[in-house]
This record gives structure tokens, C-alpha cells and sequence, in this order.
């Protein structure tokens, strides 16, 4: 009796582990090209809470994300490098470690 509950445990964590890999955000500065679909992502604080919308990323001469212009749900724009910022791809999400409050110190964009 005890193997099969076994089993059956071993059987659920398989999927849930697949499943927080695949959740799990890359650094933004990480990725060779940015892909097309991430202006208009949605940017989340670390507890997932909206925060903004990606607007633009500017790359270096190679393609690499640099920085990224995001419009807060504040009204104002901003610009972070992009080593601060993740990006889960499969949900087309940008992360950033500041919550709203810090967000909002950030200076405009320009």
C-alpha cells in the first residue's frame, strides 16, 4: 500500500516541478534577441502585482537587450537596464525586483 502512494506522490511533483521551470524568468540582458511579442508585456513586481507595461527595448549593436522603457500604471515612463529586469518568455512577462513605490522614484524617462 505504501508504494503505490509512493508513486502517486512522485507522479504529481513531476509536473508541478515542470511547471515552476517553466515560470521561472530569465535575465532580460540574458536573451540574444529580443523577441517582438515583449513590447506591451505586462512588468510585474516580485510578488506579481502589475506594475506597468514594457514600451521599448533598446539593444546593443549585437541585438542584446540594454534598457527598457516601462510605462507604469502611475502614468509615468521609466527606463531600467536591463540586468535588472527578467523575462519569462512562455508567459510574456517582464519581472522587476522594485515594487511599485520604488518604481515610481525612478526619474521619467526621456
Amino acid at each position: 500500500m505504501r508504494i503505490p502512494l509512493a508513486i502517486a506522490f512522485s507522479l504529481l511533483m513531476v509536473p508541478l516541478q515542470a511547471m515552476a521551470d517553466d515560470l521561472a524568468p530569465m535575465a532580460l540582458n540574458s536573451i540574444a534577441a529580443v523577441p517582438p511579442k515583449i513590447t506591451g508585456a505586462k512588468v510585474v513586481d516580485p510578488k506579481g502585482v502589475a506594475v506597468g507595461s514594457l514600451v521599448r527595448v533598446t539593444t546593443d549593436a549585437k541585438g542584446k537587450p540594454v534598457q527598457a522603457d516601462i510605462a507604469l500604471t502611475g502614468g509615468h515612463t521609466i527606463t531600467l537596464v536591463a540586468s535588472a529586469l527578467g523575462y519569462d518568455q512562455n508567459a510574456n512577462i517582464v519581472v522587476t525586483a522594485m515594487d511599485q513605490a520604488q518604481l515610481a522614484q525612478v526619474a521619467p524617462a526621456r
